[in-house]
């Protein structure tokens, strides 16, 4: 980056020491943290719900306890990783969920806790709330607090067991998309700390700011501008190259799934491109078999693909329109999501 004189503000998983136009969401967050109530954040993708829990966490007293539903979609791996954040130990895959469950009783009792589930669409699409029911039946003498964070539930109590959500009870703190004028200052004080004088165009940012109200795509869009400008980014420029952005964006998306998820989204690229807008899941998966085995690997049966395109359209990346009845019952109409 000739431009910058700091590359770090330019990137997505950068937390600023303020995070803008989120006055509000920090106060109730941090009081409800203070008092170690459950908490759930719900917002669209791109509007700070991430990065202000980061932040505002990092002044809490309690021990912290992050991960992401991405990745420990289980009961069982999340149990493994709380127990790891809790006791800085790596534990095996031998052992029982009970006993896990029973390690993390006796953590969570003596001191003060807070764990965060990130993306927890992603755990109760894969394996139901069978977490969120053991972790809200803890018996802890009030020491521990729960923040979870969906992108796509608005309302848990539609999401889980009666029986689960009796005791949860979280506060409800709601995240709306960001304005146009707020993600240009977003952009703005992001290129002030990190760029030399004079190598942005105002129209550049405004053009980003006025196309989409994500502000990971936003950054992500402004950040390959940066990279591939001479000496100076304008607005001719970020146009051309908005495609080439949005690729990187859905990249950083997908990459911590796994390669199949990766191969299926390549196969609905392909055949948008080759037949339209709207796709039919019998031949999406045709090609995703197809690609699998020119990569050498065996392809996953047609019900799990089902689920990995229920994952793709969690992340936003696609879109499905659901169709009942006629011959074959439910059916599903897949396209890729838009630029914006």
């Amino acid at each position: 980056m000739e431009l910058a004189n700091d590359e770090t503000p330019l990137e997505q998983g950068h937390v600023p020491e303020k995070v803008a136009n989120r006055d509000t969401e920090t106060q109730q967050l941090t009081q409800a943290a203070k008092q170690l109530h459950n908490i759930h954040l719900h917002g669209p993708r791109g509007t700070g719900k991430t990065h202000l829990t980061k932040k505002t966490l990092e002044k809490a007293e309690a021990k912290i306890c992050y991960l992401s539903c991405i990745e420990y979609d289980t009961q069982y791996k999340a149990l493994r990783k709380i127990y790891s954040e809790l006791t800085g130990e790596s534990i095996g895959t031998g052992h029982h969920t009970s006993e896990l469950q029973r390690k993390i009783k006796e953590r969570t009792g003596a001191v003060e806790t807070i764990i965060v589930l990130d993306e927890l669409d992603f755990l109760l699409l894969n394996d139901g709330d069978d977490l969120l029911y053991f972790l809200s039946r803890l018996e802890t003498n009030g020491n521990l607090g729960l923040v979870l964070i969906t992108a796509n539930h608005q309302d848990l109590e539609e999401q889980v067991e009666p029986r689960t959500y009796s005791t949860l009870q979280p506060q409800r703190i709601g995240f709306e998309p960001y304005t146009g004028e707020q993600t240009y200052e977003i952009l703005a004080d992001r290129a002030s700390k990190s760029l030399k004088p004079r190598t942005v165009h105002r129209a550049a940012l405004t053009y980003i700011a006025s196309s989409t109200q994500n502000t990971g795509y936003a950054l992500t869009w402004f950040r390959t501008a940066v990279n591939n400008a001479d000496d100076v980014v304008t607005e001719e420029l970020v146009k051309r190259l908005q495609e080439k952005a949005y690729s990187l964006y859905v990249e950083n998306q997908l990459s911590p799934l796994s390669q199949h998820h990766k191969i299926l989204y390549q196969a609905i690229t392909e055949l948008s491109q080759e037949s339209g807008p709207v796709i039919n899941t019998g031949s999406i998966y045709n090609r995703y078999e197809i690609i699998a085995e020119e990569r050498g690997s065996k392809p996953l049966s047609g019900r799990r693909i089902s689920d990995y395109l229920k994952q793709l359209e969690q992340l936003n990346l696609i879109s499905a329109d659901y169709h009942y009845g006629g011959e074959k019952g439910k059916t599903r109409e897949i396209r890729l999501a838009s630029l914006q």
